[in-house]
């Protein structure tokens, strides 16, 4: 039965993207037609025979390129079907819907490779695709994280890969669009992270590679949950809500490695991809850095709080880890890098972070900070101070309300 409905919805994955040649080079020939019919009355050839819509080399044309649609699709589905339907795998009945859901996902993966996913000639095949997601997750078990495996590489990969934006959504003022976008990612972070795979090979291969991408994605944009990006930490900080958000989603970023550690396959993987291992740390860091900010809100902070001792850990890690060269040091891209140590140590929250712990609780963290810029080394002069003690300034006035509470707390230390 899921075997037929499979083969249905392959049938019309197949009829989508010849749509997909079809229509354009209909077209082209639309625009030849109407070309050389001008041309044809400028020389006056009236009498003479119309110009035909149709040349002789056109159905040649477009019956190749039909075959060649359907014979990549046929491939591409049955090796789908060798991959995710063998013995070792699970949740069969859904797979027969993955496998063919995946030709389309393929296919438009080669598109939004120049082209951006929300485009409108992509409405179709990203509606199709939506058809036969809520079709196949209706095949699982009441709790599998495969499902959110599903959401995330369907709908969500095509945005972060290339690192494009959403459109229609500007950047300072949040909106329902982006807010619902949101709530997508933090049901497939969630759904991952909790509930178990029945598929190990689905777990591996998507879960553990594909995590801390969405995760990163997630922590950049979640300031729109509080009605406008700019600024938006100290707000969520005084949102329970998106507090215990980024209680939980730092653990379960921590507890990722361990899961790598008993998956070979993982391993391997992240030493031939070290970006996966950076951003993770990058993300666990930005995370644990909202929940401090966060727990001093709630007048829940402490030295020896999990939070402060995981960061502490994570910062060691990102910068100077005990075997070898940082993750972000071994990345292919050296520009998205050092941005990422600039975003994670660098920044005005790192900043403010480090100059909490080491005034409050006298604990040092590792990174080095670049103070040799002009904010801090023309406006420390106007004001008497030197670079870094202009640095250290903008630190504490970044976080002036929650410096605030602090001293209270440690009564003026």
């Amino acid at each position: 039965m899921h075997f037929l409905l499979g083969l249905f919805w392959l049938a019309i994955v197949i009829a989508m993207i010849s749509s997909y040649v079809l229509l354009p080079y209909t077209l082209y020939m639309s625009v030849r037609w109407r070309k050389a019919t001008r041309l044809a009355r400028l020389n006056q050839h009236d009498t003479e025979e119309p110009v035909t819509f149709w040349q002789p080399i056109d159905r040649k044309r477009l019956r190749i390129a039909l075959i060649f649609v359907v014979f990549a699709s046929l491939s591409a589905y049955a090796k789908q079907r060798v991959k995710w339907i063998g013995e070792d795998n699970a949740n069969l009945k859904a797979k027969e819907y993955w496998v063919s859901g995946q030709v389309l996902n393929g296919f438009r993966q080669a598109l939004t490779t120049v082209i951006h996913p929300e485009v409108f000639i992509m409405f179709p095949a990203n509606s199709l695709q939506w058809a036969i997601y809520q079709q196949g997750v209706k095949q699982f078990p009441e709790k599998d994280g495969e499902v959110g495996v599903w959401q995330n590489a369907w709908f969500h990969c095509h945005y972060y890969k290339k690192g494009r934006r959403q459109l229609g959504l500007n950047t300072g003022t949040s909106s329902d669009k982006m807010r619902l976008l949101l709530d997508q990612w933090w049901f497939c972070l969630e759904t991952m992270a909790t509930c178990p795979f029945a598929d190990k090979q689905m777990e591996e291969e998507h879960y553990y590679r594909d995590y801390p991408a969405l995760a990163f994605s997630y922590e950049q944009y979640k300031g729109f949950y509080s009605y406008k990006k700019v600024g938006s930490a100290q707000r969520l900080a005084m949102m329970p809500k998106h507090v215990n958000r980024s209680r939980l989603l730092s653990r379960w970023l921590w507890e990722l490695p361990s899961k790598w550690q008993v998956s070979p396959k993982a391993l391997a993987f992240n030493v031939a991809h070290p970006k996966i291992v950076a951003l993770l740390q990058a993300d666990l860091l930005l995370e644990l850095q909202a929940l401090i900010q966060g727990e001093v809100h709630e007048r829940k902070f402490a030295c020896d709080n999990e939070s402060v001792k995981r960061y502490v850990t994570t910062r060691t890690e990102f910068v100077a880890p005990l075997d070898g060269l940082p993750a972000y040091k071994r990345m292919k891209e050296n520009d998205q890098g050092n941005r990422l140590y600039e975003i994670v140590i660098d920044g005005p929250g790192p900043r403010s972070t480090k100059y909490i712990l080491s005034h409050y609780c006298q604990i040092d963290v590792a990174g080095q900070e670049d103070n040799n810029k002009r904010r801090y080394i023309e406006i420390g002069k106007l004001l008497n101070r030197t670079a870094d003690e202009q640095a250290s300034h903008l630190s504490k006035l970044n976080y002036s309300e929650e410096v605030e509470i602090l001293e209270e707390q440690f009564h003026g230390r």
